[in-house]
C-alpha cells in the first residue's frame, strides 16, 4: 500500500512538471512579430532633406512652428498677418548652405549660425522713426543708476550700429522683449551702467 501510493504520487509529480513545462514552453515560444510591430521595432529610414523655398518647415522646425499659432509669442502676430517664415527667413543660398546634409532626425540648432534675418526685412514693415516715438517714454532700458534709454533711439555708437532687430525681439520664444532687450544691454554694459567711462578708465 505504501508503495502503491509512492508511485500514485511520484505519477502525480510527473504529470504536474509536464504541465508546468508545456505552459512555460507554450509561453516563451518565439511568435512571428506582426506588420505593425515590425515597422515600431525598424530603424527609420533616413532620406537625405533638399531644401527649397516651398518645403514645410514644421516637419522638422516644430517648435518654432508652433510658436507661430501660439499666443504670446512674436511670431504668432506676423503669422496672423499673413507672413509665413519664408517673408523674414528670405536668404535662400545661405538656407541652402545650412541645409545640407541635413537630416529628418537631426538635431536643430539653438539660433542662426549660416542664416539671419536681414535688418531691412524688419524695417520693410516697421518704420525705425515711429517705433522711437512709440518707445519714446519706455523705462524698459534703465541702468542701475537711473539712466533711461529709448530702445528705438540709442547713442550712435559702433556697437549700437551692431545690435539687430532679432537681437532683442525674438520671434520664436514667449520671453518678455523687456527681458530680452536689457540681456542684450548688459551683454556690454556688464554693471548695469549705461554711461561710458564711469566703470573702465580711458587708455
Amino acid at each position: 500500500m505504501k508503495r502503491l501510493r509512492g508511485t500514485a504520487q511520484y505519477a502525480l509529480c510527473v504529470a504536474c512538471a509536464s504541465a508546468v513545462l508545456m505552459l512555460a514552453a507554450t509561453g516563451c515560444a518565439p511568435h512571428a512579430p506582426s506588420e505593425r510591430e515590425r515597422e515600431e521595432q525598424a530603424p527609420p529610414v533616413e532620406v537625405e532633406f533638399t531644401w527649397s523655398a516651398d518645403v514645410d518647415c514644421s516637419a522638422c522646425h516644430a517648435d518654432e512652428a508652433t510658436s507661430m499659432v501660439t499666443a504670446g509669442y512674436p511670431a504668432a502676430v506676423h503669422e496672423a498677418e499673413g507672413e509665413s517664415c519664408a517673408s523674414c527667413h528670405a536668404d535662400d543660398t545661405a538656407l541652402a548652405s545650412a541645409h545640407e546634409g541635413a537630416l529628418p532626425s537631426s538635431a536643430m540648432p539653438k539660433r542662426l549660425v549660416k542664416t539671419k534675418v536681414d535688418e531691412g526685412l524688419c524695417l520693410s514693415c516697421h518704420n525705425l522713426e515711429e517705433l522711437a516715438a512709440k518707445t519714446a517714454e519706455s523705462t524698459v532700458l534703465a541702468d542701475s543708476q537711473g539712466l533711461v534709454e529709448n530702445p528705438h533711439a540709442l547713442p550712435q555708437t559702433e556697437n549700437h550700429a551692431a545690435i539687430a532687430c532679432a537681437d532683442c525681439h525674438k520671434m520664436h520664444s514667449s520671453e518678455a522683449v523687456a527681458d530680452t532687450a536689457k540681456a542684450q544691454c548688459l551683454s556690454c554694459h556688464h554693471e548695469n551702467v549705461f554711461e561710458c567711462n564711469t566703470c573702465h578708465e580711458e587708455m
